[in-house]
């Protein structure tokens, strides 16, 4: 690294990190690569559908496109399921990538395997991990295990297989089953030792029993020590898991997008904080995903002008932050990823884009937005104005101040009892500033506004 970056590093670190005695300061672009997370638990995770991220719906094109999503601030690239799908019984045009027909099978129109361990290895040489998307639960109709191991299915009145809760393109499987916990296991980690990936998302972990994961990951663990994200919310499964959904939230966030009952989205975000079965797990925030995206509309459909105000709250309430392909552009297009649907990367709202990136580079370098354990503080402060959102996240001598209005017309903020501490700087446009009761801060309408100490 030249020495002008070095310089530039040491200077942001100064600026964003620590305190200081400046009444002003001028904000510094940092790209994004520059800029490692402090720790490990400090990260982005981003959700691609390789079929709808690149035109050609391959490994390549992700490849190809890893420097812009470096720069975008993303740690983590959680592939959605890359296995050959279906064909029996298949679910729209193209069959859902929830139906897996071959737990060690690349989807050829992804590539080859080495051009998926070309994805890996370049993501790596970026400090970029790659996570698969793996589906437990259920097969499709025409898995390879099908013919050999009927046995590994589960039966359910008198039928031998049957389709789980009526997604009729996949069967279920008997957990119970010893040789299929064997054989899962070590589809498993053919992904670890073949192609050295760094981590997995479980779908319909809920639906799975818990022993059964427990197994599981002891006996992968054996082979390389990876992060679990299970689909799922609750109790039960937080022995295993490193993360799960923080889906209660979610609904929140989905009411609140109908109602706009501000003061009911502070209580569900206290909610959220204070739940005891996450002291020392994550949980990952968001404001849509693939299954949101395909079957209850885009984020601008759910939330209105207020789409930006709640990318702010998910990258700074509580733990890990997801951006699914295509929301840091602005993109409004609800995309069913059973059909050949493809994000339209043109036109970039660059408002998007540059709020995203700020907010990556905020999660990964404040040590009070830290995920699990030594997550920071949560601090609501009394407003003015029940429309208006304001709290800190508060680690140390880190504190991370967000304003939010989610009126529809410009709004003044005051703090009507406790007051911000101390002298903090502008995270998003420069400058210092001290807070008090009686002067207020300036918000648009559905504005948001990010101060550091």
């Amino acid at each position: 690294m030249n020495p002008v970056k070095i310089f530039s590093l040491l200077l942001f670190s100064l600026l964003v990190l620590n305190s200081c005695n400046d009444d002003e300061y001028t904000w510094t672009d940092i790209p994004n690569n520059e800029i490692s997370p402090i720790t490990s638990h400090n990260k982005v995770i981003y959700e691609v559908n390789v079929y709808s991220y690149s035109s050609g719906h391959n490994f390549k094109g992700l490849e190809n496109d890893l420097p812009r999503l470096k720069e975008l601030g993303v740690d983590v690239l959680w592939l959605m399921p890359i296995h050959p799908r279906g064909e029996e019984n298949r679910a729209g045009t193209l069959g859902s990538p929830y139906s897996v027909k071959d737990y060690k099978g690349i989807n050829l129109d992804f590539g080859t395997t080495e051009d998926f361990k070309s994805l890996v290895k370049a993501a790596h040489s970026m400090n970029m991990e790659i996570w698969l998307d793996w589906v437990a639960n259920h097969t499709a109709w025409d898995n390879v295990w099908v013919v050999d191991h009927l046995d590994y299915y589960a039966e359910k009145d008198g039928e031998r297989p049957y389709s789980p809760g009526g997604w009729l393109d996949v069967i279920q499987l008997d957990h119970s089953n010893v040789e299929m916990r064997t054989a899962m296991a070590d589809a498993m980690k053919y992904w670890l030792t073949e192609f050295d990936i760094d981590g997995f998302r479980f779908d319909a972990a809920d639906f799975v029993p818990v022993d059964f994961w427990r197994e599981l990951r002891k006996e992968v663990d054996k082979v390389k020590k990876v992060t679990w994200l299970a689909e799922g919310s609750g109790s039960a499964n937080m022995e295993v898991f490193d993360y799960d959904y923080a889906w209660d939230f979610a609904t929140a966030l989905k009411d609140f997008g109908t109602d706009n009952d501000v003061p009911a989205l502070i209580a569900e975000c206290k909610k959220l904080f204070n739940d005891a079965v996450y002291k020392n797990k994550g949980r990952m925030v968001y404001i849509t995903n693939h299954d949101l995206n395909a079957y209850e509309g885009t984020e601008f459909d759910r939330y209105g002008n207020n789409v930006l105000p709640l990318a702010v709250l998910s990258f700074t309430i509580y733990d890990m932050p997801l951006i699914y392909n295509g929301q840091e552009i602005g993109m409004n297009k609800s995309m069913n990823f059973a059909e050949p649907s493809m994000v339209e990367w043109d036109p970039v709202n660059k408002v998007y884009v540059n709020l995203y990136q700020k907010l990556t580079r905020l999660k990964r370098t404040q040590p009070a937005l830290e995920d699990g354990t030594n997550r920071g503080a949560l601090k609501i402060y009394s407003t003015n104005d029940e429309n208006l959102f304001a709290y800190s996240r508060i680690r140390g001598d880190n504190e991370v101040l967000i304003l939010l209005n989610f009126a529809q017309v410009p709004k003044r903020l005051r703090f009507t009892q406790d007051v911000p501490e101390g002298k903090f700087k502008d995270y998003l446009n420069g400058g210092g500033r001290e807070f008090s009761t009686t002067d207020g801060i300036s918000l648009h309408e559905n504005g948001y506004a990010i101060f550091v100490k």
